[in-house]
C-alpha cells in the first residue's frame, strides 16, 4: 500500500486549486477512542482533543453525512457522547473541548469491547448504511496484548475499519499494526505536538472508505459506472482516456483493484488496474 501521507498531500494540493470538493459528504459513523491513562497527562490530553477537533474540520456533520462519538479509556472506558448526540459541528467541537481527563491504566481491550457493545449500535446512532470507523489514539500499550487484538478482530468482523495513532516511544508498533484494518491505517508520531501534522489523515481515510462503500449507497451521478464489452481494437480515443489520475497507483498494490476498492480504482487507477474498458467515462475524483 502507498504511503497515505502522500495521498493526503496530493488530495489537499488538488483541493487548493479547487479541482475537487474536499469536504466529505458520505455517511461515516466515526468513533474516537482516546487514551486518558496516567502516562498521557492533562496537558497532552488537551492536545489529543485538539487533534480530534482539527481532524473534523473537513467533515460535514449530519444525518446524511458524518456522525461522531467519543469514548475515553484508562482503567475503565467512559462514553463521552454517542454518535447521535450532535448534529451541529460547532456544538460537537465545543463538547470535545469539555471532555475531562481521567488518569489510570491502559486497558485497551476493555475499551474496544465497550465501543463494540455500546457505540456501534442503533440506539447510539449507528446507521446501517454508513461506514463505521474507529480511530484509536494511544501513547502506550495495553495490559493484555492478545485480548486487545481479539477484541479488535471481533470489531473488524462487523466491517468496522480501525485506524490507530501511536504517540511517542511507548506506543507498541506490533500491537497497533495488529489492531488496524490495513497496515496503511496506522500512524506513529514522536510526541503529542506532532499530532497536528497528521490530523488530515482521519478525513482522508474515512472519506475514501465511505466513497468505496458502494454496497450501502449508490455513487453520485457523475461517478456511475457503465459496463461495456471490450472493444476488438484499441482506438486512439480509448487509449487517451485510459490514464491513472493519481501518480502512485502501483504503491497500493493489486488488491486495490478488487472488491469494494474497485470503483475507486476505476476512477483513479484505471490504467494500473486494467479497468480501462469497464467504463464509458472516468471522472477524475481523488477524494471528497
Amino acid at each position: 500500500m502507498m504511503n497515505l501521507l502522500s495521498l493526503i498531500l496530493l488530495t489537499f494540493f488538488v483541493c487548493d486549486f479547487k479541482f475537487i470538493e474536499c469536504a466529505c459528504h458520505d455517511k461515516v459513523d466515526l468513533v474516537y477512542l482516546v487514551d486518558s491513562s496516567g502516562s498521557v497527562g492533562s496537558i497532552n490530553f488537551n492536545k489529543e482533543k485538539e487533534f480530534i477537533n482539527n481532524s473534523l474540520s473537513q467533515f460535514v456533520i449530519g444525518h446524511n453525512d458524518a456522525l461522531v462519538g467519543v469514548v475515553t479509556f484508562s482503567t475503565v472506558p467512559r462514553e463521552q457522547f454517542k454518535l447521535n448526540a450532535f448534529l451541529d459541528k460547532a456544538a460537537l467541537k465545543y463538547a470535545i473541548t469539555k471532555i475531562p481527563y481521567l488518569t489510570g491504566n491502559t486497558h485497551t481491550a476493555e475499551a474496544i469491547n465497550f465501543v463494540n457493545n455500546h457505540m456501534f449500535i442503533p440506539s447510539a446512532g449507528d446507521r446501517p448504511d454508513a461506514q463505521n470507523v474507529l480511530v484509536v489514539l494511544t501513547d502506550g500499550q495495553s495490559g493484555d496484548h492478545a485480548k486487545t487484538l481479539q477484541e479488535a478482530n471481533r470489531l473488524k468482523q462487523r466491517t468496522t475499519v480501525i485506524i490507530a495513532v501511536g504517540i511517542g516511544s511507548g506506543a507498541s508498533k506490533s500491537e497497533l499494526n495488529g489492531l488496524v484494518s490495513d497496515p496503511s491505517y496506522v500512524f506513529f508520531v514522536n510526541d503529542f505536538d506532532a499530532l497536528k501534522q497528521i490530523h488530515d489523515t482521519v478525513h482522508s481515510v474515512a472519506c475514501n472508505l465511505a466513497n468505496t462503500a458502494t454496497t450501502h449507497r449508490p455513487p453520485p451521478v457523475t461517478t456511475i459506472l457503465k459496463t461495456l464489452p471490450p472493444p476488438t481494437t484499441t482506438t486512439a480515443t480509448t487509449t487517451s482516456s485510459c490514464v491513472d489520475v493519481i501518480p502512485n497507483c502501483k504503491q497500493y498494490g493489486p488488491t486495490v483493484c478488487l472488491g469494494t476498492y474497485k470503483p475507486w480504482a476505476s476512477r483513479n487507477c484505471a490504467y494500473y488496474c486494467k479497468l480501462c474498458y469497464a467504463l464509458t467515462a472516468v471522472v477524475p475524483i481523488v477524494g471528497k
